[in-house]
């Protein structure tokens, strides 16, 4: 995940425990270990490498004075045939979740939250899940919703009918 230093001060303050500092704040972070930090030659922006002690959840920050927001959700997906589930996976991931059970839920709260779109890529070996914010704010509201789309979808039998199967060009079935 990528956040801005004003995102990851007002995540969860029980796993955050930040203070005024944006370098004091990466070093108290409970359950987190910083595993590197780079200062780059591009201005002075900062990149830092956090791992949850209690998960494995990796964070990487960027420190950028920008107004847009971006959040990229890795997932490892990686497939050993040739059948698509994570491809699949994918597309479900956005018709509902368990505290979300709703096709176009992430869609209004993505719209609410000034974002540009919400979207996904599935490559052989993970699946990225991605959102773009205007400010920080509405990446905060957004991100309880995305988060529980991508790791709680649904994943009913009709959405798989709607989004997934398909009938041929003849009328006939097609199947995935």
């Amino acid at each position: 995940m990528l956040l801005s230093a004003d995102v990851l001060s007002h995540l969860d303050c029980s796993a955050f425990q930040m203070i005024n500092d944006q370098q004091s704040n990466l070093k108290k972070m409970t359950n987190f270990k910083i595993i590197r930090n780079i200062k780059t030659e591009f201005g002075g922006i900062e990149v830092t490498k956090l791992k949850s002690i209690k998960t494995g959840l990796s964070v990487v920050f960027i420190n950028i004075e920008a107004p847009i927001v971006n959040g990229y959700f890795a997932l490892a997906t990686e497939a050993f045939d040739d059948y698509g589930c994570p491809h699949t996976l994918e597309h479900l991931v956005f018709l509902g979740s368990e505290l979300y059970p709703y096709k176009g839920v992430l869609d209004v709260f993505a719209n609410r939250a000034l974002a540009q779109s919400t979207n996904a890529w599935t490559e052989q070996d993970h699946t990225c899940y991605t959102v773009d914010t205007a400010g920080s704010q509405g990446f905060l509201n957004l991100l309880p919703v995305y988060v529980d789309h991508i790791l709680f979808p649904t994943l009913i039998d009709s959405a798989h009918y709607t989004e997934v199967h398909h009938i041929n060009g003849k009328g006939e079935d097609a199947g995935i």
